[in-house]
């Protein structure tokens, strides 16, 4: 069949604005690939969709069946013989005409690399789970990494949720936070969460706090839910540019001042970015004499509505600054200051060497402690990586997913011995694990040292 087809699994066969190039990056043949994307059929066309820039790429029938086989299983070899004998095709021209796709994949950071097999693991129920209620929201977060605004067409229903709910209550998940969007932008919200609540599931709200008045305040505090507010700055002018309209820090603050009225215990969040990195201390103070019980800061990860704004990220040695001055506050009366990344490098070095313990697994909690279900019923590790082929709970049980997923158990047996760079020499590996996959995976390399350490780039 290649040899009937002239160009067949070669990067022409793409769009031609695609940017693949032909570099030779990817590892040799006994490493094992994994393209975690969609590939659907359109019109007879097989197309998949970079989540990085959005352009959608064809593929002819053969580089459709290579990047199915790239499951994070099958070694290149392995491969390359299965298409050989399928195809009918020599081992070498089978190699040539892979090559193109498989260099530009991996260039564009689409297609990932190990030198083991995933395994699937057997791990307990979730301790909470991150669920996109809607993809609807009355703003326009610069950094919204679900480029939240419409709803949806295929959005779970309001049966479609209950079931899913007790499919939580029945598994043991501890947690809802219940997310969008903005969540109760949805007029069937708190029917939702009062079912969950009555399921003995503890609801956290994250919200931006626009949509709270009294009386869902004091419904949220009826049901014991906890409440995540944004809010991005102290000054209006700076939240309301960040968040795109005009008037949302007042509502904002009016909605954390209603919910720690009703006694519902709040979590300030501010993502930092180069617009409001100078005014966190300021915000930290807010929220202190608004009565928050939580004070967390997030990192700007450029996804979604924030893709390629990297001019909002902060430089790695002005967030250790930061991270600095928060873990000073710790000692204060002032609201909780919520685990942050890389402060485990203001403690003693471990004294265990990186070396012996290549074994130990990288990443977040992600598809171990928690994972999200999106507006449609995707289930991810993290909104980070929407795009991805994954399992809905519309079509399996939550449960069947959670334990057979491979898009989870790939991320479940990512190891130590995974990492380059710094990141793979550095005593604190095994302890931060790499930190945020998410933040390398927009950077094109899951498994770079991690773009945000300032261990990595300490300027």
């Amino acid at each position: 069949m290649i040899e009937e087809q002239p160009g067949i699994l070669t990067a022409d066969d793409y769009k031609v604005d695609t940017g693949m190039t032909c570099g030779s990056v990817f590892p040799d043949r006994s490493a094992v690939p994994y393209f975690p994307f969609r590939i659907s059929k359109e019109n007879g066309t097989w197309i998949t969709k970079d989540p990085l820039s959005s352009e959608v790429q064809e593929l002819n029938e053969a580089a459709y069946w290579l990047l199915k086989m790239c499951d994070g299983y099958r070694t290149l070899d392995e491969i390359i013989t299965q298409l050989s004998t399928s195809f009918h095709s020599d081992r070498e021209t089978v190699i040539d005409k892979s090559i193109p796709v498989l260099d530009g994949l991996t260039d564009r950071g689409l297609l990932w690399w190990r030198n083991e097999r995933m395994n699937y693991w057997k791990v307990p129920a979730p301790a909470g789970v991150l669920w996109d209620l809607t993809s609807k929201c009355n703003l326009r977060c610069r950094h919204c990494v679900v480029s939240a605004g419409e709803q949806c067409s295929d959005e779970l229903s309001f049966d479609d949720c209950c079931m899913l709910i007790d499919e939580f209550a029945d598994f043991e998940v501890g947690q809802l936070i219940l997310s969008g969007g903005e969540p109760m932008i949805r007029k069937d919200f708190f029917d939702i969460a009062e079912y969950a609540a009555s399921k003995n599931i503890m609801i956290q709200v994250a919200t931006n706090g626009t949509l709270i008045d009294e009386a869902a305040a004091e419904k949220l505090a009826s049901m014991r839910a906890r409440a995540q507010v944004s809010l991005d700055s102290s000054i209006p002018a700076i939240h309301d540019d960040f968040r795109q309209l005009s008037g949302s820090w007042q509502k904002t603050v009016e909605g954390i001042k209603l919910l720690v009225k009703a006694g519902v215990p709040v979590t300030l969040a501010a993502a930092v970015t180069t617009m409001n990195i100078d005014n966190i201390p300021d915000i930290y103070e807010l929220g202190k004499e608004l009565g928050v019980q939580t004070f967390r800061i997030l990192p700007f990860v450029p996804s979604g509505r924030g893709t390629g704004a990297y001019d909002l990220e902060v430089k790695p040695a002005r967030m250790r600054e930061l991270t600095e001055f928060l873990l000073s506050k710790r000692e204060s009366d002032g609201p909780e200051i919520a685990p942050m990344e890389f402060e485990c490098t203001f403690r003693p070095i471990p004294e265990q060497e990186i070396e012996t313990n290549t074994d130990t697994r990288i990443g977040c909690d992600g598809a171990i402690g928690y994972c999200t279900v999106t507006s449609k019923g995707d289930v991810l590790p993290c909104n980070y990586f929407e795009g991805a082929d994954v399992e809905n709970v519309k079509d399996k049980s939550f449960r069947w997913i959670w334990d057979n997923s491979r898009f989870l158990n790939y991320f479940r047996s990512l190891k130590a011995s995974d990492m380059k760079g710094e990141c793979s020499r550095c005593q604190w590996l095994s302890v931060c694990r790499g930190s945020c996959i998410a933040a390398n995976f927009t950077r094109k390399d899951i498994f770079q040292a991690n773009c945000h350490c300032w261990l990595v780039n300490p300027t």
